[in-house]
């Protein structure tokens, strides 16, 4: 990378010869640039695989010659473990969520009927498909904001 040439996303590893000690071996994002330095968010160890450290560093664009290509983490995993990994998030936002409707039972519970009511209300309760939407919206809306609160 002697002609300093990186765009954000890129993604580098510093080279064993010309390795800085501030910056540890692994994998990095190139998160941020200006006329004479780079940002970059350390996103793979050594070994190329993913990891969250969240150690951001930043170097001198002369001694990013230091650097090689490398290929992005997030490219070598599998189908199976990508979907994995967005089940377990949706788990735990489902977690979190059960958690504010328990702190809060009483609009909780009211989001809840409005969307069972707007969903599968038609034939059982007298009114408009129009009205069943609404219902259904406004108890996604209510639930939604419920989970963005947070437990009290």
């Amino acid at each position: 990378m002697t002609d300093g040439g990186v765009a954000i996303g890129d993604h580098v590893r510093p080279t064993e010869a010309g390795r800085d000690s501030h910056v540890p071996a692994g994998v990095y994002r190139v998160v941020g640039t200006d006329g004479d330095a780079v940002t970059l968010l350390l996103v793979g160890d050594a070994a190329g695989r993913r990891v969250h450290t969240g150690e951001v560093v930043t170097v001198a664009l002369e001694s990013l010659a230091a650097f090689e290509p490398a290929e992005n983490p997030d490219a070598s995993r599998s189908f199976a473990t990508r979907i994995l990994s967005q089940l377990a998030g949706l788990r735990w936002s489902l977690r979190l969520l059960w958690r504010s409707i328990r702190s809060r039972p009483i609009p909780g519970t009211t989001a809840i009927t409005l969307l069972l009511v707007g969903a599968f209300g038609e034939g059982i309760v007298p009114v408009s498909e129009t009205v069943l939407t609404g219902l259904f919206l406004l108890g996604t809306l209510l639930l939604a904001y419920l989970g963005r609160v947070g437990p009290a």
